[in-house]
């Protein structure tokens, strides 16, 4: 959804627009665009509805296609409002899948999006939507920076600065992740290092976008606050450039995520269209009707006359009869398709629930850990004042390491956790970057990791126990991790049908076993872990002696999640 500045030709225009797109699909059918249903075929149909303020004029326009395919269903809605004070309006494009057998669909953004994107030229704030990302030069930096820190910008703004060197990978992956925001966010083309430089200068170190690389500009920001920079996902042209790597597509995925989560402003939402198409319906029945009685009512003069006037009627509650099955018929679609819509914002609601449940618990273990290492830091703090080594304690302050916002810094920072080696696939890792928790999972998959180096070196050095016995009595200047999320086997009836799972690679590519694990989130679907071999004391190999972490990424399968 989108607001559009210019009201007075926006339903003409939505119309318009939204026919050339099912002419190009239907091209055999007559599309009307009159109020009403209209059959595009067998299996489509085509709704219009129109609604009018009190002084008669249209002040909105819904167009729905409904496509009754044997796979699924599926249903694209266009709605448009005009505001009736003339301060522009709003337009909404739903697109709709109803799955009619257990296979997982991946739809695709339609055309349409793009084309009433080109022809409205919607706006977000200070920002204009466009179909391809709007070119900035040095002179233009300014206003970019106006629009990211616009206070009333809704949509993410994704700025790219084109690469040193002319990459046509990089330019094809970019310009068809512009393509697919069209409409759910602003697009920019940082056009040379010019630009890049000016741009650098204007909006600080940490919020950058360097040449070849691609930022996701959240709402709300703030050049002035180094720590809001890791809000605004960055994507490096190595990523960009890279064949294998398909991170790229996360940019577009994790944009449409956040539109779908956008409440619809109010002009959308109160809009209600009367069903004129169950009215006009009601009319024919009670027109059909009065002549059905006009017929019973003249008595028949003859034999003939009567058998004439006998097959009249019938041949009008025929009709009635027929309209009436159809009309059944799609009220009983549409009552199915409506059923079918909320079991599915049920079945979100709960995930939604559940997922909220699980970050309460998982911040109020975190606040008790963080009070925990506060009390200690000021315990040595306090010690340290005492013996007069003030110095000391000024620059363990200013030296301290920060914690990595995302899963691809947390990979950079593996040489820092000398004592263990991370087999795991990365690409599954990065993939967590794309979900709105992935800062929080990236900060505690570090606090695991650096539990987990902490306790290699303690068992090293002579700790006797395993992980666990680590996190529930760690010795003196140990890192433990909440020991609640801390697992070191799965069930046997997990083992057993999802064992192959588990399987994970070791130094050398030798894959092995792991079932221990710790837990970056309680609930929810994705539910991060870390499956890890702790092989310290061990002696296999290559392994012997280090802790190898074979798995970072999403809830494995196990006898509750099946």
């Amino acid at each position: 959804m989108f607001a559009v500045p210019d009201a007075e030709t926006l339903l003409d225009t939505a119309r318009w627009v939204s026919g050339a797109w099912l002419k190009k699909k239907f091209p055999h059918a007559a599309v009307q665009l009159g109020t009403g249903q209209h059959a595009l075929g067998d299996s489509s149909l085509l709704l219009t509805q129109a609604a009018y303020d009190d002084g008669g004029a249209e002040y909105a326009t819904r167009i729905q296609l409904r496509e009754d395919k044997l796979e699924a269903t599926w249903r694209t809605t266009v709605t448009a409002v005009r505001s009736t004070t003339g301060d522009g309006g709003s337009v909404s494009i739903d697109l709709e899948c109803f799955p009619n057998s257990t296979q997982t669909f991946r739809t695709s953004k339609p055309n349409l999006i793009r084309d009433l994107v080109g022809e409205l030229k919607p706006c977000d704030g200070v920002s204009r939507l466009s179909v391809n990302a709007l070119r900035v030069t040095h002179d233009r930096v300014d206003s970019l920076l106006d629009v990211l820190c616009d206070p009333q910008r809704e949509m993410p703004t994704v700025v790219a600065a084109r690469p040193m060197q002319r990459d046509p990978l990089w330019s094809e992956r970019v310009a068809g992740t512009m393509r697919q925001i069209a409409g759910d966010a602003s697009a920019y083309l940082l056009w040379d290092l010019a630009a890049v430089d000016a741009f650098r200068e204007a909006i600080g170190h940490e919020h950058r976008v360097g040449p070849g690389a691609v930022r996701t500009f959240l709402p709300l920001v703030d050049p002035a606050w180094a720590s809001d920079a890791p809000r605004h996902r960055l994507l490096g042209p190595a990523r960009l450039t890279d064949p294998a790597d398909q991170t790229w597509r996360g940019v577009a995925r994790r944009v449409q995520m956040l539109a779908l989560e956008r409440p619809l402003p109010c002009r959308l939402s109160a809009v209600a269209f009367p069903d004129r198409v169950a009215e006009q319906h009601r009319q024919e029945r009670r027109e059909s009707m009065d002549k059905a009685r006009l017929l019973t009512a003249v008595p028949a003069q003859r034999v003939g006359g009567y058998d004439e006037k006998l097959h009249a009627e019938v041949s009008l509650l025929n009709g009635l009869l027929e309209q009436a099955d159809k009309e059944l018929s799609e009220y009983g679609r549409t009552v199915d398709l409506a059923e079918r819509a909320n079991a599915s914002m049920q079945e979100q609601l709960q995930a939604v629930i559940a997922e909220r449940d699980g970050e309460i618990e998982d911040h109020l273990t975190t606040l008790d850990a963080l009070q925990q290492a506060r009390a200690e830091a000021d315990r040595f703090r306090l010690l340290l004042l005492r013996q007069g080594r003030s110095a000391e304690v000024a620059e363990a302050a200013e030296s301290l390491p920060g914690i990595p916002s995302s899963f691809e810094e947390l990979w950079e920072r593996l040489e820092e956790l000398e004592h263990l080696a991370v087999t795991a696939d990365r690409r599954v890792a990065f993939g967590l970057d794309e979900h709105p928790m992935s800062r929080t999972w990236a900060a505690k998959g570090w606090t695991a990791l650096v539990s987990l180096n902490s306790y290699a070196a303690a068992a090293l050095g002579g700790f006797n126990g395993g992980f666990y016995q680590f996190c529930m009595a760690p010795p003196a200047g140990a890192k433990p991790y909440p020991v609640k999320q801390v697992a070191m086997a799965e069930s046997a009836s997990t083992m057993e049908q999802y064992g192959h799972e588990r399987m994970f690679p070791t130094i050398g590519g030798v894959r092995a076993e792991m079932q221990a694990h710790v837990k970056l989130a309680t609930r929810g679907r994705i539910a991060p872990r870390v499956y890890f071999l702790d092989d310290v004391k061990g002696t296999r190999g290559g392994s012997a002696g280090r802790l190898v972490v074979g798995y970072v990424g999403p809830h494995l399968t196990n006898m509750m999640t099946n």
